[in-house]
């Protein structure tokens, strides 16, 4: 599931024209990482929601890097209660029909 997470990366990622191998290598973390991130695939945590703001806040000097990691917290905290909820409903489905 594409979470409001994941396509606030992507659109931010694109809008610096960088590819995910450069954002990657700016927020220190791995492309999977960041592809699995902006596909929905991964949940994101606390490192990733600080290597991300690191990256953003190096380019745009208008937003700093605490209003990054605060927007980041926000969807990221969204993304894992929806998370969540699909998975509690993947295990009802399951009990109904086992």
């Amino acid at each position: 599931m594409i979470s409001r997470f994941s396509r606030f990366i992507a659109h931010h990622r694109q809008g610096f024209n960088w590819s995910i191998s450069e954002l990657a290598r700016r927020s220190e973390l791995t492309a999977p990482e960041i592809s699995r991130l902006e596909a929905g695939v991964r949940t994101p945590t606390l490192r990733h929601v600080k290597g991300i703001a690191q990256a953003f806040s190096s380019v745009n000097g208008e937003t700093s890097y605490n209003e990054w990691v605060g927007q980041l917290v926000d969807l990221g905290e969204a993304a894992r209660k929806d998370a969540r909820k699909a998975d509690r409903l993947g295990s009802t489905r399951k009990e109904e029909v086992g």
